[in-house]
C-alpha cells in the first residue's frame, strides 16, 4: 500500500519466521512448521519444514523468530527469537529462555 512501511524487524532483524506448527502427539516435539523464509529484500512464499530442517538452520547460525502475518503485506509481528536448548541429551525448540519437556514454540496449530 502506498505511504505504508513494513515494520523495522521484518526488514533486516531475521532469516526465517514460524507462523504455525503441527506438534507429534506421543512426545510434543515439533512435526512440521509453516514458515516465511528471506529472499534478499523480500519474504518467499509460505513452505513447510521439518523439524530437522528447522534444527539445522538455528545450528548454522540463521535468525529465526515466530510471529504472525500482519496487516500489511510482507510485515510480521514478531513474538520471540526461537532457541535450541539442550538438556539431558535432548534437544528442545523454545521461544526465548526456558528447560521445557516439549518444544514450545507460541505459534498457533494448524
Amino acid at each position: 500500500m502506498r505511504g505504508e512501511r513494513v515494520s523495522k524487524a521484518a526488514r533486516k532483524d531475521f532469516d526465517l519466521i514460524v507462523i504455525a506448527a503441527r506438534y507429534q502427539t506421543e512426545d510434543g516435539l515439533l512435526d512440521i512448521a509453516q514458515v516465511y523464509e528471506r529472499r534478499g529484500p523480500i519474504w518467499g512464499d509460505v513452505k513447510l519444514l521439518e523439524r530437522s530442517q528447522i534444527v539445522e538452520l538455528i545450528k548454522s547460525g540463521r535468525r529465526i523468530v515466530t510471529g504472525s502475518l500482519a496487516e500489511l503485506e510482507g510485515d510480521f509481528d514478531v513474538f520471540g527469537i526461537l532457541n535450541l536448548v539442550a538438556e539431558n541429551g535432548s534437544e528442545r525448540l523454545v521461544v526465548g529462555e526456558g528447560t521445557p519437556q516439549v518444544d514450545e514454540l507460541q505459534v498457533p496449530l494448524f
